[in-house]
C-alpha cells in the first residue's frame, strides 16, 4: 500500500516541515515554535460527560468548522491550526477542480490538477478526523508504534469481493515482506477460490527516513520511495493486465505537529503507473492497450493497545478489486475508493481486518506474524 515534507502529501502532515524520523526519544521534539499552551502542564482529567460533549461538538459543528471540538476542550491553538489547514485544503481543492473545468481536463494538465484536487481533499477532510480523535483521546493517548521496523512479516487470510461484473467472490490472500536496513522487498497475491482470477504483485522500496530493523526511531514517521510490478489475470474473461509503477509514500505522527494529537498520524503518497492490457480471445486478434494511471492516497489513523493501529483512507488507484467509486451520472468511476483497516498484534502474532468500498465491496481478515519489531 502507498503511505513530511518531501511529498505533496506532506501536506497531510498539515503543511509543516518534517524532522527526520530516526531520532532518539530524548532528542525528539515537535516541529515549530512551542506555544504557551503546549508548554503548560497537562490539564486535569476530563469527566466522561465533558469528553462526550467535546466529541459531539467535533463530530457535529466540527464537520463544518474543523477544530470546534478542540475549542470546546480548551485547546484553542490546536483548533486554530486545524481550521487553517481546512481552509488551505479547500483553497487547493477549488484550484484543482477549477483548473480541470477551465482546461477541459486537458491531457497535459490533468495529472497535476487532479493531484492538487486530491491533496486539497486530504487537507480538507483529515483535520475533521483529527479533531474528533483529539477531542476523544487528549490527554490520555499513550500508544505508540514499535521503535524498530520488523525484519520480516507474513500474512495469510481470506477476502470476500462482491462485484456485479465478475463471478469471483472468495480469495485466498497471502503476503511476505522482508526488510534489510533501509530496503524492503514485498510479494503479495490474491488467488480466487471460485474463479480463474489471480493478482500477483512484487514491490521494492527504500526508506529515506524512519525506523528500520537496525535503526530505531522516536515515532512512526517515515518517507519511502517505492517501485512495483503487478500482474492481474482475468482468465475467465480472456484478458490480463501488467502494471509498472513508481511512487513516494510517507507517514507523519501528528504529535510532531501538535501535542494534543498524540497517538495519531496521517499518511499519503503519489505516483505514476503504466498499465498494459493483453486480450486472449479464441479466434480473434486484439491489439494490447497501454494506459497511464495517476496514483494518490491519503489517510488518517491512530495507534492503540500495544503497537497496533487503525486507519481510514482514500485511494485513487483504479486497477485493484475495489477500483473506482460507483456513483450516478458522469462522475461515476472518476474517484477512487475508500477503505479502513485495523492491525492488532499480540507479541509477534497479529490479525488484520479491512474493508473497501468502490465499484466493488471488499472485506476480510488475515493472520499475521512478524519478527524483529520492538
Amino acid at each position: 500500500m502507498l503511505r513530511g515534507g518531501s511529498t505533496v502529501f506532506a501536506a497531510l502532515a498539515f503543511a509543516l516541515p518534517c524532522q527526520a524520523a530516526d531520532l532518539t526519544e530524548a532528542e525528539w521534539q515537535p516541529s515549530g515554535v512551542t506555544t504557551a499552551e503546549e508548554s503548560a502542564p497537562p490539564p486535569p482529567a476530563r469527566t466522561a460527560a465533558r469528553r462526550a460533549l467535546d466529541v459531539a461538538v467535533a463530530a457535529g459543528p466540527g464537520a463544518v468548522v474543523h477544530g470546534a471540538g478542540h475549542w470546546s476542550a480548551g485547546r484553542p491553538e490546536t483548533a486554530r491550526r486545524l481550521a487553517l489547514t481546512q481552509a488551505a485544503g479547500l483553497g487547493t481543492m477549488v484550484f484543482g477542480l477549477g483548473g480541470l473545468a477551465v482546461t477541459g481536463a486537458s491531457r497535459y494538465l490533468v495529472a497535476p490538477l487532479a493531484l492538487a484536487t486530491i491533496a486539497g481533499a486530504g487537507l480538507f477532510f483529515l483535520p475533521w478526523l483529527a479533531d474528533v480523535y483529539g477531542a476523544a483521546a487528549y490527554p490520555d493517548a499513550t500508544a505508540s508504534p514499535p521503535r524498530l521496523a520488523p525484519s520480516w512479516t507474513t500474512e495469510l487470510g481470506h477476502r470476500y469481493v462482491w462485484d456485479a461484473q465478475f463471478a469471483y467472490r472468495h480469495f485466498l490472500v497471502q503476503a511476505v515482506e522482508l526488510r534489510v536496513e533501509g530496503f524492503r522487498l514485498a510479494q503479495s497475491g490474491w488467488h480466487a477460490l471460485d474463479d480463474r482470477n489471480v493478482r500477483l504483485r512484487v514491490l521494492g522500496a527504500y526508506r529515506l527516513s524512519g525506523a528500520t530493523p537496525s535503526r530505531p526511531a522516536a515515532d512512526g514517521s517515515f518517507v519511502e520511495l517505492e517501485a512495483a510490478l503487478t500482474q492481474h489475470r482475468f482468465d475467465s474473461e480472456g484478458f490480463r493486465s501488467l502494471t509498472g509503477e513508481v511512487s513516494l509514500s510517507a507517514r507523519r505522527d501528528l504529535a510532531r505537529w501538535d501535542r494534543g494529537l498524540q497517538g495519531s498520524f496521517v499518511e499519503g503518497g503519489f505516483g505514476l503507473a503504466l498499465q498494459r492490457f493483453e486480450y486472449r480471445i479464441a479466434g480473434m486478434t486484439v491489439e494490447p492497450d497501454v494506459n497511464d494511471l495517476l496514483l494518490a492516497r491519503f489517510g488518517f489513523g491512530f495507534y492503540f493497545a500495544s503497537a497496533s493501529e487503525a486507519l481510514v483512507y482514500y485511494d485513487h488507484r483504479h486497477d485493484d478489486y475495489a477500483a473506482g467509486l460507483e456513483l450516478t451520472g458522469l462522475g461515476s468511476g472518476v474517484a477512487g475508493h475508500f477503505g479502513a483497516e485495523v492491525r492488532h498484534f499480540w507479541g509477534q502474532w497479529g490479525a488484520r481486518a479491512e474493508g473497501q468500498v468502490g465499484s466493488a465491496f471488499v472485506a476480510g481478515v488475515s493472520l499475521m506474524f512478524r519478527q524483529g519489531a520492538e
